[in-house]
């Protein structure tokens, strides 16, 4: 029942421990070759991870301006309200908004009567800050417009 092993199978036995395992090679030259498509798909994804990560930063900077320009306007249409000089309520509006240049800020006063005999109208300032983009990736400049209201008299 036992057949002798031929020489054929001998060769290929010894062909077998020489050379290894075919399925061990074959799984390093394959890590090896994933090493360059791990490079080649980080070369296509970063693009879009830079891109998105600028797009946080300029929202991030463009909120805060924004916050910024409407707590100058409440700030000066309060200061107007009460006080009812322009002088004191730009000051007030800048002194408001520390965190931006306040020589970028406009003040608008027109709907900002508030006249002696009437305490119940509103005094409206509407401040505009033109301004250039942090990093200029979604355009060069920014202009943001805030809006504050305060019934006259306080």
């Amino acid at each position: 029942m036992c057949r002798a092993i031929s020489a054929a199978h001998r060769t290929y036995f010894k062909l077998l421990i020489v050379q290894g395992d075919p399925l061990k090679r074959s799984h390093k030259s394959r890590q090896q070759d994933e090493r360059g498509a791990v490079a080649v798909e980080f070369a296509l994804i970063a693009p879009i991870l830079v891109a998105i990560i600028i797009a946080i930063v300029e929202f991030s900077n463009a909120y805060n301006v924004q916050v910024s320009v409407t707590q100058a306007s409440r700030e000066a249409a309060r200061t107007m309200a009460i006080t009812k000089d322009a002088t004191k309520a730009t000051a007030a509006g800048k002194a408001g908004a520390p965190s931006i240049n306040s020589g970028l800020l406009t003040f608008d006063y027109s709907a900002a009567t508030c006249p002696a005999t009437t305490p119940a109208s509103t005094a409206l300032v509407t401040v505009t800050y033109n301004g250039s983009s942090l990093t200029g990736f979604f355009g060069s400049s920014l202009s943001l417009t805030g809006k504050g209201a305060m019934q006259c008299g306080g």
